[in-house]
């Protein structure tokens, strides 16, 4: 939890520290989420997803700042809280954009995702498994989110971002989950002032 807030108060500092940038923004960002905890059986590169445990669909809302480097590239991070039925997160996207056309832009890059439902996701599964020596969920993941977005106003853009969990959130030995993953469809807009 230190490395988490220790993380945290970094970004704020970074991002604060942006604000004397001529191309720096800052702004409010929202939408829509789709996420689900697939259980993946295997090792590495030979797992499997073999359905999910949780899903949800739900909102997502948060700030955001937008620093511009030259004509094509920027970068773009966010802090949102978002909830998806029962899981719920705050989310740390770093999100780096390239303009492919006026308006129009990809975006990559890492995102910190800290589940402030885990206690309740532990249950779950617990439930699923019947396995009592299961230590939980981690709260904390490393997450790699990929979209794109288009720039409608100077300080208003739509967009469509995808996440992949790096990390592995089950804690502990199970039965029929050797693996449990986080995948998120964020659809939102965000107005920087």
């Amino acid at each position: 939890m230190k490395k988490v807030l220790f993380t945290l108060i970094l970004s704020f500092l970074f991002v604060s520290g942006l604000q004397a940038q001529e191309d720096f923004k800052f702004g409010v960002t929202g939408g829509l989420i789709s996420s689900r905890l697939n259980n993946r059986l295997g090792i590495g590169p030979f797992s499997v997803d073999t359905g999910k445990l949780v899903s949800g669909t739900g909102f997502y809302v948060g700030g955001a700042a937008s620093l511009g480097f030259g004509e094509k590239f920027g970068l773009q991070p966010e802090l949102v809280y978002a909830k998806a039925g029962d899981l719920e997160y705050i989310q740390l996207p770093i999100m780096i954009k390239y303009y492919v056309i006026e308006g129009l832009y990809a975006q990559v890059g890492p995102q910190l995702s800290i589940s402030t439902s885990a206690k309740k996701l532990n249950d779950i599964i617990r439930l699923i498994d019947g396995a009592d020596e299961f230590a939980g969920v981690k709260t904390l993941g490393i997450d790699l989110g990929f979209g794109a977005g288009y720039d409608i106003l100077d300080n208003l853009s739509v967009q469509a971002r995808y996440s992949i969990e790096l990390t592995n959130r089950a804690d502990g030995l199970l039965d029929i989950i050797s693996q449990a993953k986080v995948y998120n469809l964020n659809i939102g807009v965000t107005y920087f002032f």
